[in-house]
């Protein structure tokens, strides 16, 4: 079976912002085209897995996304595989968006289709995230987690089970844990 590495998109392939509602406030992080050049170096998938409840909100509709991830594709040189969204929120916004949900992370229904639809053994796959609801769908699927510390720092993270199997700074340090691990 293949292997994967699932990205989170707001802080870890770009800064995180608020809402990215057109093309132009997305932008890489540093280093990012180099890491994700290693990790299809190293043999893995590379997806995207995002909650994105600023469609819920109203914030930006499904054309809007799809412009944010057509420059984000076009950005990172065909290195990105897929992307898979969830567009929901449990209380804000209206509409049949505005709901529980299975797929907003950390739910792991997001990650449960890329599976399906890759293939991919989650024994050798890794997910990385800046937040602990972004990894937990990882650890209850048996996918090693990386945390991004960036939003969230080292001590809110948590202990125990749940606790991510490794920290990076940013991208580029992640992939190279990663690829060291593989």
């Amino acid at each position: 079976m293949r292997k994967a590495v699932l990205l989170d998109r707001d802080g870890v392939l770009n800064p995180e912002r608020s809402f990215l509602t057109c093309p132009e406030q997305w932008s890489p992080v540093p280093g990012l085209l180099e890491a994700l050049t290693d990790l299809r170096r190293g043999g893995f998938l590379l997806l995207v897995v995002t909650n994105q409840s600023g469609l819920a909100r109203g914030l930006m509709a499904w054309e809007d996304l799809q412009a944010v991830h057509a420059h984000m594709l076009e950005t990172c040189e065909g290195l990105l595989d897929a992307v898979y969204v969830c567009p929901h929120h449990p209380e804000e916004g209206r509409g049949p968006m505005t709901r529980a949900c299975a797929c907003r992370k950390p739910g792991d229904a997001l990650v449960r289709q890329a599976l399906a639809e890759w293939d991919f053994d989650p024994r050798r796959s890794f997910l990385c995230g800046d937040r602990p609801r972004d990894l937990a769908a990882g650890t209850r699927l048996g996918i090693r987690t990386c945390a991004i510390l960036g939003t969230t720092p080292r001590e809110d993270w948590p202990s125990g089970e749940d606790r991510p199997t490794a920290f990076a700074r940013n991208l580029p340090e992640a992939a190279a844990w990663i690829l060291h691990r593989a």
